[in-house]
């Protein structure tokens, strides 16, 4: 049996690609949203809905009898991928790592990179005070640090717990966008000049995830962008194609 890691576009489309080319798979989601998202293209029987740590991965591997795992989850997923690829070190089977391509982003004077969370936090207690974070739901807590001196506005994916956790946290209602991308750039355009933003926040997560669109956006309007880049991770046997991923597993057939 194969496991796909998915969570992202293209995690998603390898699980389609696998299961209609005959091939035994399974996908791990993390949420009920993910597993809807399966349930649109009449695949969430594949879904198996839970988050697993290094020991959860090695019992489903066990379990399930997976032979080879697809690790197609999103590109700032670390502590997933670590302990994925080192369940199936552990366990002596095929691990394979899907990777979006890196964003091809230009210098520019609004655009300033860091390499981590707290550094972000940390630039942008020095720029604006209208800061449109949209680092996902994981990235949230790092910048209520900032709440008391800056405005802050989330945009995060439709999920419930997710809204009910910013609010928890402190980010007014009105301040919280949920809504599934991507973006387009003037959507991303219209968005920060309905909030009066002049900072928002982003991870490199790659064209697919809209980072193009939302820098685009900021420079036309002036607005500076704080831009994480992406935790380098040594992997053996990383695609950034789905057609050479798919390819490379059909040969294990």
């Amino acid at each position: 049996m194969i496991l796909v890691l998915s969570g992202t576009e293209e995690g998603k489309e390898i699980v389609r690609q696998l299961h209609y080319d005959g091939f035994n798979v399974r996908t791990t989601v993390a949420t009920e949203y993910g597993r809807k998202m399966f349930e649109q293209i009449g695949l969430d029987t594949l879904c198996i809905q839970k988050r697993c740590d290094k020991e959860g991965f090695r019992r489903l591997i066990q379990e399930k009898g997976i032979t080879v795992l697809i690790d197609a989850t999103h590109p700032f997923a670390v502590e997933a991928t670590k302990n994925a690829y080192e369940a199936c070190r552990e366990a002596g089977i095929d691990y394979f790592r899907f990777e979006r391509k890196d964003s091809v982003i230009s210098d520019h004077p609004l655009i300033h990179s860091v390499s981590s969370a707290d550094d972000a936090v940390k630039k942008a207690r020095q720029l604006g005070t209208n800061i449109f974070l949209t680092t996902g739901i994981s990235g949230v807590s790092k910048f209520i640090s900032l709440k008391n001196e800056k405005q802050l506005f989330v945009r995060i994916l439709p999920i419930p717990e997710h809204i009910v956790s910013c609010i928890e946290m402190g980010i007014f209602p009105k301040n919280i966008i949920a809504m599934h991308g991507p973006f387009s750039t003037e959507l991303n355009k219209a968005m920060f000049q309905q909030y009066g933003i002049n900072v928002i926040v982003s991870k490199e997560s790659g064209g697919v995830g809209g980072v193009n669109e939302k820098i685009q956006a900021a420079i036309e309007l002036g607005i500076d962008t704080i831009l994480i880049t992406r935790p380098a991770l040594a992997l053996p046997d990383v695609y950034t194609s789905i057609t050479d991923i798919l390819n490379k597993v059909k040969a294990l057939r």
